[in-house]
Protein backbone atom coordinates (compact mmCIF):
# COMPACT_ATOMS: atom_id res chain seq x y z
CA UNK A 1 0.00 0.00 0.00
CA UNK A 2 0.85 3.33 -0.73
CA UNK A 3 -0.67 5.09 1.85
CA UNK A 4 0.03 4.70 5.19
CA UNK A 5 -1.27 1.55 7.03
CA UNK A 6 -2.10 -1.06 10.25
CA UNK A 7 -1.00 -4.30 9.66
CA UNK A 8 -3.23 -6.32 12.37
CA UNK A 9 -1.81 -9.97 13.55
CA UNK A 10 -4.65 -11.30 15.45
CA UNK A 11 -4.15 -15.32 16.01
CA UNK A 12 -5.76 -17.83 13.95
CA UNK A 13 -7.22 -15.04 11.28
CA UNK A 14 -3.76 -14.34 9.46
CA UNK A 15 -2.39 -10.78 8.97
CA UNK A 16 -4.87 -8.07 7.03
CA UNK A 17 -3.71 -4.10 6.53
CA UNK A 18 -5.95 -1.72 6.94
CA UNK A 19 -4.86 1.79 5.63
CA UNK A 20 -4.95 5.15 8.02
CA UNK A 21 -7.36 7.77 6.71
CA UNK A 22 -8.93 10.92 8.13
CA UNK A 23 -11.35 8.54 10.37
CA UNK A 24 -10.11 7.55 13.90
CA UNK A 25 -10.09 3.66 14.01
CA UNK A 26 -11.03 2.34 16.92
CA UNK A 27 -9.53 -0.87 18.59
CA UNK A 28 -11.76 -3.13 20.76
CA UNK A 29 -13.63 -6.06 21.69
CA UNK A 30 -17.27 -5.05 20.61
CA UNK A 31 -18.45 -5.85 16.70
CA UNK A 32 -18.64 -2.15 16.42
CA UNK A 33 -15.22 -0.99 16.28
CA UNK A 34 -13.23 -0.83 12.88
CA UNK A 35 -10.82 -3.56 14.55
CA UNK A 36 -12.26 -5.92 16.49
CA UNK A 37 -10.46 -7.69 18.83
CA UNK A 38 -11.13 -11.33 20.01
CA UNK A 39 -8.96 -11.22 23.10
CA UNK A 40 -10.14 -11.09 26.87
CA UNK A 41 -7.49 -8.81 27.70
CA UNK A 42 -9.47 -6.44 24.90
CA UNK A 43 -11.93 -4.42 26.47
CA UNK A 44 -15.36 -3.59 24.60
CA UNK A 45 -13.45 -0.28 23.34
CA UNK A 46 -10.21 -0.42 24.13
CA UNK A 47 -7.84 2.53 22.45
CA UNK A 48 -8.33 4.49 19.34
CA UNK A 49 -6.01 5.23 16.33
CA UNK A 50 -6.53 8.84 14.92
CA UNK A 51 -4.64 11.69 13.32
CA UNK A 52 -3.52 14.30 14.99
CA UNK A 53 -1.86 17.79 14.79
CA UNK A 54 1.54 16.49 14.91
CA UNK A 55 0.87 13.12 13.00
CA UNK A 56 -0.75 10.27 14.39
CA UNK A 57 -1.23 8.93 18.00
CA UNK A 58 -3.29 5.95 19.86
CA UNK A 59 -5.37 7.17 22.79
CA UNK A 60 -6.41 4.62 25.70
CA UNK A 61 -10.07 4.51 26.14
CA UNK A 62 -9.59 3.73 29.54
CA UNK A 63 -9.35 0.08 28.98
CA UNK A 64 -9.07 -2.49 32.24
CA UNK A 65 -5.66 -3.43 30.93
CA UNK A 66 -4.07 -1.01 29.27
CA UNK A 67 -2.78 -0.82 25.42
CA UNK A 68 0.96 -1.10 25.16
CA UNK A 69 3.07 0.88 22.08
CA UNK A 70 6.41 -1.26 22.00
CA UNK A 71 6.32 -3.47 24.94
CA UNK A 72 5.13 -0.19 27.35
CA UNK A 73 1.76 0.75 28.96
CA UNK A 74 0.39 4.58 27.42
CA UNK A 75 -2.13 6.79 27.65
CA UNK A 76 -1.85 8.51 24.91
CA UNK A 77 1.32 8.82 22.83
CA UNK A 78 2.36 10.19 18.98
CA UNK A 79 2.83 7.01 16.30
CA UNK A 80 5.90 6.48 14.15
CA UNK A 81 6.76 3.88 11.80
CA UNK A 82 7.78 0.56 12.85
CA UNK A 83 5.69 1.09 16.05
CA UNK A 84 3.76 -2.16 17.64
CA UNK A 85 0.39 -1.68 19.39
CA UNK A 86 -0.21 -4.88 21.41
CA UNK A 87 -3.62 -5.90 23.24
CA UNK A 88 -3.10 -9.72 24.54
CA UNK A 89 -1.89 -11.95 22.08
CA UNK A 90 -2.83 -9.06 18.75
CA UNK A 91 -0.11 -7.35 17.45
CA UNK A 92 -0.97 -4.07 15.36
CA UNK A 93 1.78 -2.39 13.67
CA UNK A 94 2.26 1.31 12.00
CA UNK A 95 3.33 1.32 8.41
CA UNK A 96 4.36 4.95 7.57
CA UNK A 97 7.68 5.88 6.59
CA UNK A 98 6.83 9.42 6.36
CA UNK A 99 6.36 9.94 10.07
CA UNK A 100 9.28 10.84 12.64
CA UNK A 101 10.34 7.91 14.83
CA UNK A 102 7.91 8.30 18.51
CA UNK A 103 9.08 9.11 21.18
CA UNK A 104 9.91 6.60 24.47
CA UNK A 105 7.03 6.59 27.10
CA UNK A 106 7.46 7.37 30.27
CA UNK A 107 7.69 4.77 33.03
CA UNK A 108 4.37 3.11 33.09
CA UNK A 109 2.38 3.20 36.22
CA UNK A 110 1.11 -0.44 36.09
CA UNK A 111 2.97 -3.48 34.88
CA UNK A 112 1.03 -6.55 33.98
CA UNK A 113 3.69 -9.50 35.47
CA UNK A 114 1.98 -12.66 33.84
CA UNK A 115 0.54 -13.19 29.93
CA UNK A 116 -2.21 -15.44 30.84
CA UNK A 117 -5.38 -14.35 29.42
CA UNK A 118 -7.80 -14.73 32.40
CA UNK A 119 -5.68 -12.63 34.94
CA UNK A 120 -2.62 -10.77 35.30
CA UNK A 121 -1.10 -8.94 38.20
CA UNK A 122 -0.18 -5.39 38.98
CA UNK A 123 3.00 -4.35 40.32
CA UNK A 124 2.69 -1.05 42.24
CA UNK A 125 4.98 1.80 42.57
CA UNK A 126 5.52 3.00 45.83
CA UNK A 127 5.30 6.69 46.53
CA UNK A 128 7.42 8.19 48.45
CA UNK A 129 5.64 10.74 50.73
CA UNK A 130 8.27 12.65 52.48
CA UNK A 131 8.71 16.18 52.11
CA UNK A 132 12.05 17.01 49.49
CA UNK A 133 14.23 19.69 50.94
CA UNK A 134 13.13 23.18 49.55
CA UNK A 135 14.72 24.33 46.53
CA UNK A 136 17.35 26.19 46.24
CA UNK A 137 16.46 30.19 46.12
CA UNK A 138 12.56 29.38 46.18
CA UNK A 139 10.26 30.49 48.05
CA UNK A 140 7.87 28.06 50.15
CA UNK A 141 5.27 28.73 47.62
CA UNK A 142 7.53 27.77 45.21
CA UNK A 143 8.66 24.14 46.67
CA UNK A 144 4.66 23.91 47.51
CA UNK A 145 4.06 23.86 43.50
CA UNK A 146 6.94 21.98 42.34
CA UNK A 147 6.11 19.13 44.93
CA UNK A 148 2.87 18.85 43.91
CA UNK A 149 3.57 19.05 40.28
CA UNK A 150 5.96 15.94 40.78
CA UNK A 151 3.60 14.02 42.72
CA UNK A 152 1.41 14.03 40.04
CA UNK A 153 1.00 10.88 38.02
CA UNK A 154 1.09 12.47 34.56
CA UNK A 155 4.23 13.50 33.35
CA UNK A 156 3.36 13.73 29.27
CA UNK A 157 5.40 16.64 29.35
CA UNK A 158 6.87 19.79 31.11
CA UNK A 159 6.64 23.10 32.47
CA UNK A 160 8.92 24.00 29.37
CA UNK A 161 6.73 23.05 26.84
CA UNK A 162 4.02 25.11 27.73
CA UNK A 163 3.54 28.13 25.26
CA UNK A 164 1.83 30.66 25.87
CA UNK A 165 -0.11 32.55 23.36
CA UNK A 166 -2.03 36.09 24.39
CA UNK A 167 -5.09 37.14 22.71
CA UNK A 168 -3.87 37.84 19.48
CA UNK A 169 -3.04 34.49 18.82
CA UNK A 170 0.77 35.82 18.89
CA UNK A 171 3.17 34.12 20.87
CA UNK A 172 3.90 35.35 24.99
CA UNK A 173 7.85 35.73 24.19
CA UNK A 174 8.96 37.08 28.00
CA UNK A 175 10.18 34.75 30.45
CA UNK A 176 10.78 31.69 27.81
CA UNK A 177 14.15 32.07 26.47
CA UNK A 178 15.80 31.91 29.89
CA UNK A 179 13.48 28.24 30.81
CA UNK A 180 10.47 27.77 32.80
CA UNK A 181 10.81 31.93 33.48
CA UNK A 182 13.27 31.98 36.00
CA UNK A 183 15.91 35.03 35.80
CA UNK A 184 18.69 34.64 34.07
CA UNK A 185 17.59 30.87 33.86
CA UNK A 186 19.40 29.58 36.57
CA UNK A 187 17.69 27.16 38.79
CA UNK A 188 19.08 28.21 41.96
CA UNK A 189 16.93 31.23 41.81
CA UNK A 190 13.11 31.73 42.17
CA UNK A 191 11.02 31.67 39.12
CA UNK A 192 9.25 35.25 37.94
CA UNK A 193 5.29 35.64 37.14
CA UNK A 194 5.42 33.94 34.36
CA UNK A 195 7.22 30.70 35.68
CA UNK A 196 4.41 30.42 38.52
CA UNK A 197 1.77 30.85 36.25
CA UNK A 198 3.17 28.08 33.92
CA UNK A 199 3.84 25.29 36.78
CA UNK A 200 0.20 26.28 38.28
CA UNK A 201 -0.90 25.24 34.60
CA UNK A 202 1.19 22.36 34.65
CA UNK A 203 -0.66 20.91 37.44
CA UNK A 204 -3.90 21.75 35.97
CA UNK A 205 -2.81 19.93 33.00
CA UNK A 206 -2.18 16.51 34.99
CA UNK A 207 -4.66 16.88 37.16
CA UNK A 208 -7.40 17.56 34.32
CA UNK A 209 -8.28 20.38 36.50
CA UNK A 210 -11.99 22.46 34.57
CA UNK A 211 -11.03 25.80 36.56
CA UNK A 212 -8.36 28.13 38.42
CA UNK A 213 -9.50 30.42 40.69
CA UNK A 214 -6.99 32.85 41.94
CA UNK A 215 -8.51 34.56 45.08
CA UNK A 216 -7.16 37.87 46.85
CA UNK A 217 -7.06 37.56 50.42
CA UNK A 218 -6.09 39.89 53.19
CA UNK A 219 -2.78 39.23 53.45
CA UNK A 220 -1.78 36.73 50.45
CA UNK A 221 -3.45 35.32 47.57
CA UNK A 222 -5.14 31.66 47.31
CA UNK A 223 -4.97 29.73 44.59
CA UNK A 224 -7.46 26.57 44.28
CA UNK A 225 -8.21 24.38 41.27
CA UNK A 226 -11.89 22.74 40.29
CA UNK A 227 -10.43 18.97 40.15
CA UNK A 228 -13.24 16.41 38.88
CA UNK A 229 -15.61 18.79 39.96
CA UNK A 230 -14.40 19.56 43.66
CA UNK A 231 -12.41 22.70 44.73
CA UNK A 232 -8.61 21.80 45.65
CA UNK A 233 -6.60 24.05 47.61
CA UNK A 234 -2.94 24.35 45.46
CA UNK A 235 -0.78 27.32 47.04
CA UNK A 236 -1.30 30.75 48.64
CA UNK A 237 0.79 33.00 47.04
CA UNK A 238 2.34 36.32 48.91
CA UNK A 239 0.64 39.67 47.43
CA UNK A 240 3.22 40.91 45.50
CA UNK A 241 3.65 37.54 43.46
CA UNK A 242 -0.11 37.44 43.09
CA UNK A 243 -0.59 40.84 42.03
CA UNK A 244 2.17 39.93 39.50
CA UNK A 245 0.73 36.98 38.24
CA UNK A 246 -2.88 38.19 37.86
CA UNK A 247 -1.18 41.32 35.76
CA UNK A 248 0.64 38.62 33.58
CA UNK A 249 -2.96 36.93 32.79
CA UNK A 250 -4.66 40.37 32.29
CA UNK A 251 -1.57 40.91 29.61
CA UNK A 252 -2.38 37.71 27.79
CA UNK A 253 -5.57 38.60 27.50
CA UNK A 254 -5.22 42.32 26.19
CA UNK A 255 -7.23 43.39 29.48
CA UNK A 256 -6.58 46.65 30.88
CA UNK A 257 -4.10 46.08 34.15
CA UNK A 258 -4.97 49.62 35.39
CA UNK A 259 -9.00 48.65 36.17
CA UNK A 260 -9.16 46.78 39.53
CA UNK A 261 -12.97 47.26 40.28
CA UNK A 262 -14.97 46.19 37.26
CA UNK A 263 -15.95 42.78 36.15
CA UNK A 264 -12.91 42.07 32.92
CA UNK A 265 -13.13 39.22 30.67
CA UNK A 266 -10.86 37.92 28.02
CA UNK A 267 -9.41 34.96 26.99
CA UNK A 268 -5.76 33.29 25.85
CA UNK A 269 -4.47 30.03 24.85
CA UNK A 270 -1.40 27.33 25.81
CA UNK A 271 0.07 25.02 22.95
CA UNK A 272 1.49 21.67 24.82
CA UNK A 273 3.27 18.89 22.58
CA UNK A 274 -0.05 17.33 21.51
CA UNK A 275 -2.47 19.77 21.79
CA UNK A 276 -3.69 23.26 21.95
CA UNK A 277 -6.44 24.56 24.89
CA UNK A 278 -8.25 27.68 25.33
CA UNK A 279 -9.18 29.63 28.07
CA UNK A 280 -11.48 32.07 29.36
CA UNK A 281 -10.69 34.26 31.91
CA UNK A 282 -13.16 36.14 33.80
CA UNK A 283 -12.15 38.80 36.92
CA UNK A 284 -14.57 40.14 39.43
CA UNK A 285 -14.22 42.64 41.87
CA UNK A 286 -14.28 41.25 45.79
CA UNK A 287 -13.07 42.05 49.15
CA UNK A 288 -9.32 42.70 48.79
CA UNK A 289 -9.29 43.17 44.59
CA UNK A 290 -10.45 41.02 41.77
CA UNK A 291 -10.49 37.37 41.89
CA UNK A 292 -9.63 35.55 39.03
CA UNK A 293 -11.26 32.59 37.10
CA UNK A 294 -9.77 30.64 34.87
CA UNK A 295 -12.20 28.25 32.79
CA UNK A 296 -10.09 25.60 31.15
CA UNK A 297 -11.16 24.06 27.74
CA UNK A 298 -9.53 20.90 27.53
CA UNK A 299 -10.82 18.56 25.04
CA UNK A 300 -8.51 15.97 26.29
CA UNK A 301 -10.43 15.57 29.56
CA UNK A 302 -14.16 15.15 27.92
CA UNK A 303 -15.10 12.43 25.82
CA UNK A 304 -14.40 13.19 22.27
CA UNK A 305 -16.54 10.12 20.20
CA UNK A 306 -19.91 8.46 21.79
CA UNK A 307 -17.41 5.26 22.66
CA UNK A 308 -15.77 7.83 25.07
CA UNK A 309 -19.07 7.94 26.82
CA UNK A 310 -18.35 4.33 28.10
CA UNK A 311 -22.24 3.97 27.67
CA UNK A 312 -23.78 -0.09 28.25
CA UNK A 313 -23.52 -1.79 25.01
CA UNK A 314 -27.46 -1.46 24.60
CA UNK A 315 -27.58 2.01 25.28
CA UNK A 316 -24.61 2.47 22.57
CA UNK A 317 -26.25 0.77 20.15
CA UNK A 318 -29.57 3.02 20.78
CA UNK A 319 -27.78 6.22 20.55
CA UNK A 320 -25.81 5.61 17.24
CA UNK A 321 -28.89 4.20 15.51
CA UNK A 322 -30.51 7.89 16.37
CA UNK A 323 -27.45 9.72 15.06
CA UNK A 324 -28.41 7.90 11.83
CA UNK A 325 -32.05 8.86 11.52
CA UNK A 326 -33.14 11.74 9.34
CA UNK A 327 -35.35 12.92 12.29
CA UNK A 328 -36.33 12.82 15.63
CA UNK A 329 -35.05 14.68 18.95
CA UNK A 330 -32.67 13.80 21.02
CA UNK A 331 -32.61 15.06 24.67
CA UNK A 332 -30.03 14.74 27.29
CA UNK A 333 -31.20 15.64 31.14
CA UNK A 334 -29.16 16.40 34.24
CA UNK A 335 -28.35 18.89 36.21
CA UNK A 336 -26.02 21.98 35.75
CA UNK A 337 -21.74 20.17 35.63
CA UNK A 338 -23.15 17.28 34.88
CA UNK A 339 -21.29 16.96 31.18
CA UNK A 340 -24.62 17.40 29.05
CA UNK A 341 -22.59 19.39 26.42
CA UNK A 342 -19.84 17.24 26.34
CA UNK A 343 -22.42 14.24 25.49
CA UNK A 344 -23.65 16.16 22.84
CA UNK A 345 -20.65 17.23 21.46
CA UNK A 346 -19.05 13.65 21.29
CA UNK A 347 -22.35 12.75 19.59
CA UNK A 348 -22.21 15.40 17.16
CA UNK A 349 -18.72 14.33 16.11
CA UNK A 350 -19.86 10.70 15.04
CA UNK A 351 -22.04 12.30 12.17
CA UNK A 352 -20.89 12.18 9.09
CA UNK A 353 -20.46 16.15 8.48
CA UNK A 354 -19.11 15.58 4.86
CA UNK A 355 -22.77 14.05 3.72
CA UNK A 356 -25.03 16.05 6.27
CA UNK A 357 -25.29 19.52 7.08
CA UNK A 358 -24.96 20.49 11.15
CA UNK A 359 -25.72 23.45 13.01
CA UNK A 360 -25.02 24.31 16.45
CA UNK A 361 -26.88 27.18 18.66
CA UNK A 362 -25.09 27.64 21.65
CA UNK A 363 -24.82 30.05 24.53
CA UNK A 364 -22.28 30.42 24.51
CA UNK A 365 -19.86 28.50 21.79
CA UNK A 366 -16.88 26.67 23.47
CA UNK A 367 -15.34 24.35 21.64
CA UNK A 368 -14.84 24.37 17.83
CA UNK A 369 -16.16 21.42 16.02
CA UNK A 370 -14.48 20.93 12.75
CA UNK A 371 -17.03 21.08 10.08
CA UNK A 372 -20.42 21.87 11.77
CA UNK A 373 -21.63 25.20 11.60
CA UNK A 374 -21.81 27.11 15.67
CA UNK A 375 -23.59 30.07 15.99
CA UNK A 376 -23.62 32.29 19.48
CA UNK A 377 -26.59 33.24 21.40
CA UNK A 378 -26.48 36.81 21.62
CA UNK A 379 -29.59 38.41 23.39
CA UNK A 380 -28.95 41.53 23.40
CA UNK A 381 -29.01 41.81 19.74
CA UNK A 382 -32.28 39.80 19.55
CA UNK A 383 -30.63 36.24 18.77
CA UNK A 384 -32.23 34.19 21.11
CA UNK A 385 -32.52 30.56 20.60
CA UNK A 386 -36.16 30.58 18.80
CA UNK A 387 -34.87 32.89 16.50
CA UNK A 388 -32.20 31.62 15.87
CA UNK A 389 -33.55 28.19 15.32
CA UNK A 390 -36.31 29.93 13.24
CA UNK A 391 -33.68 31.15 10.98
CA UNK A 392 -31.12 28.32 11.00
CA UNK A 393 -34.18 25.98 9.70
CA UNK A 394 -34.23 28.30 6.29
CA UNK A 395 -30.94 27.19 5.72
CA UNK A 396 -31.50 23.35 4.98
CA UNK A 397 -29.95 21.49 7.86
CA UNK A 398 -29.93 18.14 8.54
CA UNK A 399 -28.90 17.82 12.09
CA UNK A 400 -29.61 20.51 14.56
CA UNK A 401 -27.85 20.78 18.03
CA UNK A 402 -29.76 23.52 20.58
CA UNK A 403 -27.85 24.20 23.48
CA UNK A 404 -30.74 24.06 25.81
CA UNK A 405 -34.50 23.81 25.90
CA UNK A 406 -35.52 26.27 27.77
CA UNK A 407 -38.32 28.03 27.11
CA UNK A 408 -42.29 27.03 25.89
CA UNK A 409 -41.22 28.82 22.16
CA UNK A 410 -37.96 27.28 21.63
CA UNK A 411 -39.27 23.68 22.98
CA UNK A 412 -42.28 24.07 20.53
CA UNK A 413 -39.93 24.65 17.66
CA UNK A 414 -37.68 22.10 18.11
CA UNK A 415 -40.21 19.54 18.43
CA UNK A 416 -41.75 20.79 15.12
CA UNK A 417 -38.41 20.48 13.52
CA UNK A 418 -37.69 16.91 14.50
CA UNK A 419 -41.21 15.94 13.27
CA UNK A 420 -40.89 17.79 10.05
CA UNK A 421 -37.37 16.07 9.03
CA UNK A 422 -35.01 17.43 10.89
CA UNK A 423 -32.48 15.78 13.52
CA UNK A 424 -32.52 17.49 16.94
CA UNK A 425 -30.19 17.52 19.85
CA UNK A 426 -30.72 19.25 22.57
CA UNK A 427 -30.50 19.41 26.66
CA UNK A 428 -33.10 19.94 29.68
CA UNK A 429 -32.40 20.71 32.99
CA UNK A 430 -34.73 18.03 34.72
CA UNK A 431 -33.82 15.28 37.33
CA UNK A 432 -34.21 11.89 35.31
CA UNK A 433 -35.77 11.06 32.58
CA UNK A 434 -38.89 10.50 33.28
CA UNK A 435 -39.27 13.96 34.78
CA UNK A 436 -38.03 15.19 31.15
CA UNK A 437 -41.27 14.24 29.35
CA UNK A 438 -43.22 16.13 31.96
CA UNK A 439 -40.94 19.18 31.81
CA UNK A 440 -41.70 19.85 27.92
CA UNK A 441 -45.48 19.42 29.33
CA UNK A 442 -45.08 21.80 31.59
CA UNK A 443 -43.52 23.74 29.23
CA UNK A 444 -46.68 23.86 27.41
CA UNK A 445 -45.75 22.16 24.39
CA UNK A 446 -48.85 20.15 22.86
CA UNK A 447 -48.78 16.28 23.61
CA UNK A 448 -48.99 15.44 20.22
CA UNK A 449 -45.77 17.32 19.67
CA UNK A 450 -43.93 15.46 22.52
CA UNK A 451 -45.36 11.87 21.41
CA UNK A 452 -44.68 12.18 17.63
CA UNK A 453 -40.94 14.36 17.94
CA UNK A 454 -39.25 12.32 20.84
CA UNK A 455 -37.22 9.97 20.15
CA UNK A 456 -34.34 9.15 23.30
CA UNK A 457 -34.21 10.88 26.68
CA UNK A 458 -30.50 10.66 27.83
CA UNK A 459 -30.45 10.92 31.80
CA UNK A 460 -26.62 11.32 33.40
CA UNK A 461 -24.49 12.64 36.22
CA UNK A 462 -20.96 12.86 36.44
CA UNK A 463 -19.70 10.19 39.20
CA UNK A 464 -15.54 10.50 40.83
CA UNK A 465 -13.59 7.80 39.89
CA UNK A 466 -11.48 6.24 43.03
CA UNK A 467 -8.15 6.63 42.88
CA UNK A 468 -6.63 2.89 42.21
CA UNK A 469 -3.41 3.95 44.05
CA UNK A 470 -4.82 4.52 47.71
CA UNK A 471 -9.00 3.08 47.61
CA UNK A 472 -9.41 0.55 50.46
CA UNK A 473 -11.61 -1.90 50.41
CA UNK A 474 -14.29 -3.13 53.00
CA UNK A 475 -16.98 -5.76 53.29
CA UNK A 476 -19.86 -4.04 52.66
CA UNK A 477 -22.57 -3.99 55.47
CA UNK A 478 -25.92 -5.69 55.44
CA UNK A 479 -27.62 -1.93 55.03
CA UNK A 480 -25.40 -1.26 52.13
CA UNK A 481 -25.97 -4.24 50.48
CA UNK A 482 -29.62 -3.72 50.90
CA UNK A 483 -29.12 0.09 49.56
CA UNK A 484 -27.26 -0.89 46.39
CA UNK A 485 -30.34 -3.34 45.35
CA UNK A 486 -29.76 -5.72 42.45
CA UNK A 487 -26.43 -4.36 41.94
CA UNK A 488 -25.13 -5.64 45.46
CA UNK A 489 -25.89 -8.93 45.59
CA UNK A 490 -22.96 -11.66 45.64
CA UNK A 491 -20.28 -8.18 46.66
CA UNK A 492 -18.10 -8.88 48.81
CA UNK A 493 -15.93 -5.83 49.37
CA UNK A 494 -16.63 -2.26 48.14
CA UNK A 495 -14.13 0.64 47.96
CA UNK A 496 -13.90 4.18 49.76
CA UNK A 497 -11.28 7.03 48.69
CA UNK A 498 -8.13 7.43 51.50
CA UNK A 499 -5.94 10.14 49.36
CA UNK A 500 -2.17 10.54 48.41
CA UNK A 501 -0.48 12.43 46.50
CA UNK A 502 -1.73 11.24 43.27
CA UNK A 503 -5.00 12.44 43.61
CA UNK A 504 -3.80 15.36 45.01
CA UNK A 505 -5.76 13.74 48.41
CA UNK A 506 -9.20 13.77 47.28
CA UNK A 507 -8.78 9.85 47.27
CA UNK A 508 -10.77 10.30 43.45
CA UNK A 509 -8.73 10.24 39.82
CA UNK A 510 -10.93 10.96 36.88
CA UNK A 511 -14.37 11.55 36.16
CA UNK A 512 -17.17 8.31 34.89
CA UNK A 513 -20.64 9.30 33.28
CA UNK A 514 -23.67 7.06 35.14
CA UNK A 515 -26.45 6.65 32.28
CA UNK A 516 -30.07 6.44 32.51
CA UNK A 517 -31.82 5.84 28.62
CA UNK A 518 -35.51 6.16 27.79
CA UNK A 519 -36.67 5.10 24.16
CA UNK A 520 -40.10 6.54 23.27
CA UNK A 521 -42.10 3.40 22.14
CA UNK A 522 -44.95 3.06 20.83
CA UNK A 523 -47.29 2.49 24.00
CA UNK A 524 -45.35 5.30 25.53
CA UNK A 525 -46.69 7.50 22.55
CA UNK A 526 -50.33 6.64 23.53
CA UNK A 527 -49.66 7.32 27.03
CA UNK A 528 -48.27 10.83 26.36
CA UNK A 529 -51.40 11.72 24.34
CA UNK A 530 -53.59 11.37 27.63
CA UNK A 531 -51.66 13.25 29.81
CA UNK A 532 -50.06 10.65 31.45
CA UNK A 533 -49.26 10.52 35.21
CA UNK A 534 -45.58 9.45 36.09
CA UNK A 535 -46.89 6.10 37.31
CA UNK A 536 -48.18 6.07 33.65
CA UNK A 537 -45.17 6.07 32.25
CA UNK A 538 -43.25 3.91 34.25
CA UNK A 539 -45.81 0.89 33.48
CA UNK A 540 -45.02 1.37 30.36
CA UNK A 541 -41.11 0.85 30.82
CA UNK A 542 -41.95 -2.36 32.46
CA UNK A 543 -40.26 -5.56 31.06
CA UNK A 544 -37.37 -3.24 28.85
CA UNK A 545 -34.23 -2.59 29.40
CA UNK A 546 -34.69 0.41 31.35
CA UNK A 547 -32.48 1.19 34.31
CA UNK A 548 -32.64 3.84 36.63
CA UNK A 549 -29.55 6.09 37.50
CA UNK A 550 -28.58 4.81 40.98
CA UNK A 551 -28.79 0.87 39.86
CA UNK A 552 -26.54 2.33 36.91
CA UNK A 553 -24.55 3.55 39.98
CA UNK A 554 -24.63 1.41 42.17
CA UNK A 555 -23.40 -1.01 39.41
CA UNK A 556 -20.25 1.05 39.45
CA UNK A 557 -19.71 0.71 42.79
CA UNK A 558 -19.80 -3.27 42.02
CA UNK A 559 -17.20 -3.33 40.04
CA UNK A 560 -14.98 -1.15 42.56
CA UNK A 561 -15.08 1.71 40.23
CA UNK A 562 -16.61 4.25 42.56
CA UNK A 563 -18.04 5.02 46.14
CA UNK A 564 -21.44 4.48 47.45
CA UNK A 565 -21.15 7.69 49.00
CA UNK A 566 -20.46 9.58 45.67
CA UNK A 567 -23.34 7.99 43.70
CA UNK A 568 -25.19 8.86 46.78
CA UNK A 569 -24.24 12.12 46.77
CA UNK A 570 -24.53 12.91 43.06
CA UNK A 571 -28.10 11.54 42.38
Amino acid sequence: MSQPYLQIEIPDAGPRELPIGEKPITIGRHPTNMVVVPDSMASRYHCVVEKSQDGLRVRDLDSSNGTRVNGQIVKTIRLGDGDVITIGKTRITIHAPSLAPSPKPKKAVAVPAAEEEDEFEVEVVEIDEDEPQPLPGGGGYEAVLVRMAESLADKKFGEDQIDLYNARGALAQYGKPGGNGRRGGTSDEPREAIGIFRIILLICFRTRASDIHIEPKQDDYSVRIRCDGSMVDVVRLPKDVGIKVTSLIKILCDIDIAQRNLVQEGHYSARVPDRRVDYRVSFAPAMFGQKCVIRILDTANTPYHVWDLQLPEWMFEEVQSACKADSGMVLVCGPTGSGKTSTLYAVIRDIDVSERNVVTIEDPVEIQLDGVTQIPVNEAQGNTFSNLLRSVLRQDPDAILVGEVRDPETARIALQSAITGHLVFSTVHSKDTIGTIFRLLDLGVEPYLVSSGLQLVLGQRLVRKLCPSCKIASKPTAEQVARMGKAGEGVEKIYSPRGCPKCVGTGFMGRRGVFELLKVTDDMREVIMKNPSVAEVQKTLAGTKFVKLAQSGYQLVAEGVTSLDEIERSM
